[in-house]
């Protein structure tokens, strides 16, 4: 099966059952970034049926980069394996199961570009964990931050109080991403 074809499937899977896909707007911006940084090594928190892994880890296959992404739930993990092999992407991408707030200080490596689109209300503890494990200039992306802003508790105090600078990027038209350079 042709990547865009499963992908378009995967979008559809996702509408009809509200998997919680980033939205093609947002998808296309992202492996833009990839592309630009040349990303080597990214760290995905949220994989859900593995439709935004699967786009990634095109353009990461283009760089030579790795993917890893984490999910929570057992059969969206199954999923997402499953369609990252008929994607073809399993050398590219590394899909771990388990809760992210337990994984990420197991992760020993560092990665130059971080997207956080786990559970919401964990927004600010993800950021917390991962900070550390992006060097200086690269990027750390946080989705859904204007339509679910209030449920990212806590997550405007921490930034203030480390004094983390960021921008809100209106991707979508009814939500956007938050970008942070470190």
């Amino acid at each position: 099966m042709q990547r865009e074809e499963l992908l378009s499937q995967l979008r559809q899977y996702g509408l009809e059952n509200d998997v919680p896909n980033i939205t093609d707007t947002n998808a296309r911006f992202l492996r833009d970034l990839i592309r630009i940084q040349g990303t080597k090594r990214m760290l995905e928190i949220g994989t859900a049926n593995g439709f935004s892994a699967i786009q990634f880890g095109i353009e990461l296959e283009k760089t030579g980069g790795k993917l890893f992404t984490i999910e929570f739930s057992p059969n969206s993990y199954e999923q997402a394996v499953h369609n990252i092999w008929a994607a073809g992407l399993e050398n590219t991408i590394h899909p771990i199961l388990g809760n992210a707030l337990d994984e990420i200080p197991e992760l020993t490596w560092f990665f130059d570009f971080v997207f956080i689109d786990g559970m919401k209300r964990r927004s600010r503890d993800f950021l917390e964990l991962v900070w550390d494990k992006v060097p200086q200039w690269w990027m750390i992306i946080i989705d859904d931050v204007i339509k679910f802003r209030e449920k990212m508790v806590g997550l405007d105090e921490y930034l203030k109080k480390n004094t983390i600078s960021y921008n809100v990027l209106p991707i979508d038209p009814d939500d956007g991403v938050m970008m942070m350079v470190k």
